[in-house]
């Protein structure tokens, strides 16, 4: 078991061919932008975040889980452990974007049992 374990979830990702009509869709719910990136950007109602961008692949169905971050206080540890544990990355290693610019945004991600992408993230 991890000892560097989430403490929450970061948000939800799902890809998009209309992130107008998505953004509609889930401002109409209650949810407020957080990110306003234009084409990809971040939603949040309460402690509820989804992420949402331009589908990648012709063939990744829009509005499909794209992956599930979670937020780690001692992310360099946990990257670690799951290392150690052989799980399958597919970032490499722990990366960073500007997307809370000012603040960073590092993060790593990795495969599920049934081929979920998780994310592991900490901004600071």
């Amino acid at each position: 078991m991890l000892k560097n374990k989430p403490t929450g979830i970061a948000h939800v990702a799902i890809p998009t061919d209309d992130p107008e009509a998505t953004k509609a869709f889930y401002e109409n719910l209650g949810f407020t932008r957080l990110v306003d990136g234009g084409v990809r950007g971040m939603l949040q109602c309460g402690t509820c975040v989804i992420e949402f961008y331009p589908r990648r692949q012709d063939e990744k169905p829009i509005g499909n889980i794209d992956h599930i971050a979670m937020t780690c206080d001692n992310l360099e540890e946990a990257y670690d452990e799951i290392v150690t544990q052989g799980h399958t990355l597919i970032s490499n290693g722990i990366e960073s974007n500007e997307m809370f610019a000012p603040r960073t945004n590092s993060f790593f991600l990795f495969l599920g049992p049934s081929g979920e992408k998780i994310e592991f993230c900490k901004i600071s």
